[in-house]
């Protein structure tokens, strides 16, 4: 039953002693789910020397139940029955795939008995609070095959809402059939990226419709791939004229995520679907909730794919503070991933950090770090200019000023067209090391 009001579920401002309860309680059971069902789960264990009675508290399960990776799922999917080594329970009814940015995909088989538990408890939530209603018209482009276009089409469907799916899929040979789409349908909200938002805008350009245009009766953009800083949402909310910009985050190996809700202060991931932890990048010690770290993910939705102390590949802030919006579940700050951090003054630090100061001198800007562990302990950039009369191009002491104050470190800054920042199969790269590809605009 579709709900009224603020809320999808009670659950969502439910005490958090009553949630802490609701997760031990799933936890004891995912883990003897697991042990029971997965031949990746019990091989692992048993050389640890574990069994599910040995955890009666989360004290234990953290301290005694080891992470994996990645690289640990794909070793075993190389090798084993994909259907069985996650404990999917029979029958596997369909297939999705992780989106492979960091190597190769890995396959997700599934059940309909779990994608109508994840769908209800996870994604109904998600964009319900991210103001999706029965009866609207939503566009999307995720690609089909992709967990997330997977998810987000039955949300779709279940929660009464009039779908757009273009042709093609989510690559920019296929933003002039997206932009040919949005025009004709008129729909009024949007899922996609934040560089396909702009892959658009820009086709727009080219055509000389103007982006207010282009996205008339669009009233949200909900937003997935890189997170949105405030500069970046207000920049979207001024150019396209929509009402509100939504930031979903999460993974798919690790089965957890969602979107931010109307007050913006990170993404609200759900305790009752997940058991969230931070831990050390550099040492793998757990660190206190509020702090920077890598994240670890256990599913606490029995019956698909198996996730217990997954170790994640993004930095992250976990907090649990009750939201202004009243919500008691954690927020989630994400950064980006590892590969793309950088160590500055003893600090873990990301694009991100680097949007938010040039965001308070400049506002938002496309810009790209370069060789920071070879920079001489200042942060070197380029950073694209708006035409040639820009005036913040003047402006690059006021951001070593910025920089130096939040971070100890100082920026030196150059200048360039746009075209002149390096891309990789046309995305931006948002550091660039001399051992990497790429070509310009």
């Amino acid at each position: 039953m579709i709900p009224e009001g603020e809320y999808y579920s009670r659950i969502e401002t439910m005490p958090y002693k009553e949630l802490e309860e609701i997760q031990l309680r799933k936890v004891k059971a995912i883990v003897r789910y697991a042990y029971d069902n997965s031949p990746f789960y019990r091989r692992r264990w048993r050389a640890a020397g574990i069994t599910p009675d040995d955890i009666n508290t989360i004290d234990e399960f953290r301290r005694r139940i080891p992470v994996y990776t990645k690289d640990d799922l794909r070793r075993e999917m190389a090798g084993g029955d994909v259907d069985s080594l996650m404990g999917t329970r029979p029958p596997v009814s369909l297939y999705s795939l992780t989106s492979g940015t960091t190597g190769v995909n890995t396959v997700l088989a599934l059940n309909y008995e779990f994608m109508d538990s994840i769908v209800e408890d996870l994604f109904m939530r998600q964009f319900w609070m991210a103001r999706l209603r029965p009866g609207m018209s939503a566009f999307q482009v995720l690609a089909g095959w992709h967990f997330l276009g997977l998810t987000t089409n039955m949300v779709f469907s279940r929660m009464g809402v009039r779908a757009i799916t273009p042709r093609g899929t989510s690559i920019h040979d296929h933003v002039g059939d997206f932009v040919d789409a949005l025009i004709a349908h008129r729909p009024e909200y949007f899922v996609g990226m934040p560089w396909m938002v702009d892959a658009m805008v820009q086709e727009g350009i080219r055509r000389g419709i103007d982006p207010r245009e282009l996205f008339r009766g669009v009233r949200y953009l909900h937003l997935a791939g890189e997170p949105v800083t405030p500069g970046l949402r207000r920049a979207l909310m001024d150019e396209t004229g929509v009402e509100d910009v939504f930031n979903a985050g999460g993974t798919a190996d690790g089965i957890w995520g969602s979107s931010d809700c109307s007050a913006h202060g990170g993404i609200h991931a759900w305790m009752d679907v997940n058991l969230l932890e931070v831990v050390d990048p550099r040492t793998g010690e757990p660190l206190e909730y509020g702090e920077r770290g890598r994240w670890i993910s256990t599913l606490l939705i029995p019956g698909g794919p198996t996730v217990v102390r997954y170790l994640g590949d993004d930095l992250v802030r976990v907090e649990r503070e009750k939201c202004e919006c009243g919500r008691t579940h954690y927020s989630v700050q994400m950064y980006d991933r590892l590969e793309n951090s950088f160590q500055m003054g003893g600090k873990y630090l990301t694009p991100y950090d680097v949007s938010l100061v040039l965001e308070e001198v400049c506002g938002h800007r496309q810009f790209t770090v370069l060789n920071p562990e070879s920079s001489g302990g200042v942060i070197r950039l380029l950073i694209a200019r708006r035409g040639h009369a820009d005036e913040c191009t003047g402006m690059s002491d006021e951001i070593d000023g910025a920089f130096r104050r939040r971070f100890g470190v100082g920026a030196e800054v150059r200048w360039v067209d746009a075209r002149e920042l390096p891309f990789s199969y046309r995305k931006l790269i948002r550091v660039y090391r001399e051992t990497e590809g790429g070509e310009a605009a």
